[in-house]
């Protein structure tokens, strides 16, 4: 199960974007993504600080069984200044090219754990787009992974999030897919 949430925030016209997913399948993720989500809503009515978001959501899954998930959060400043922290998430990707960054494990595996945080600018014109691996991991009749290399390549002409998971469908989807593409104007 993926789960993606969007946090706008009126006064200073900053935005929080979460995107994630669950291990496993069925009722029991669709109800952990159900908890994922209702701690990020609390979460950011006191937090907007990425790292802070994924404690939190760390100490949410600790002792939930094999409640694991992977998850990336960005706060965006209206002035397109960025704070991104990532658990275990696929890296997003600016104008086509993917964000380097540190690798960290998933939520949910042990108490304390470190993740990655880093900061960048959007700047005018560009576009952000996280991804999950349903994209990447979409196969066609053949075997044949969408892959890293096709996901450039389509982001170079591609026009929109509803694009981008389309080719994946497309080609061969086999799990869920999720797109979020956000450009500042």
């Amino acid at each position: 199960w993926d789960l993606c949430q969007i946090v706008p925030r009126a006064e200073d016209g900053s935005v929080l974007i979460v995107a994630g997913e669950v291990a496993g399948k069925g009722l029991r993720a669709g109800m952990l993504v159900a908890v994922l989500v209702g701690a990020i809503r609390s979460a950011a009515e006191t937090t907007r600080e990425p790292l802070a978001m994924l404690e939190v959501l760390n100490r949410r899954l600790l002792g939930r069984g094999n409640a694991k998930a992977t998850c990336l959060v960005v706060h965006l400043e209206r002035d397109g200044s960025a704070v991104l922290a990532n658990a275990g998430h696929l890296p997003p990707y600016v104008n086509g090219k993917a964000l380097e960054m540190e690798g960290a494990l998933p939520l949910g595996v042990i108490e304390g754990a470190e993740f990655s945080e880093m900061r960048f600018e959007l700047g005018e014109g560009e576009t952000l787009v996280m991804i999950s691996d349903g994209i990447l991991e979409a196969t066609d009749e053949r075997g044949n992974l969408f892959g890293f290399e096709r996901v450039e390549e389509l982001l170079k002409t591609a026009k929109s999030a509803a694009e981008i998971a389309g080719a994946a469908q497309k080609f061969g989807q086999e799990d869920d897919i999720s797109v979020i593409a956000v450009t500042r104007r």
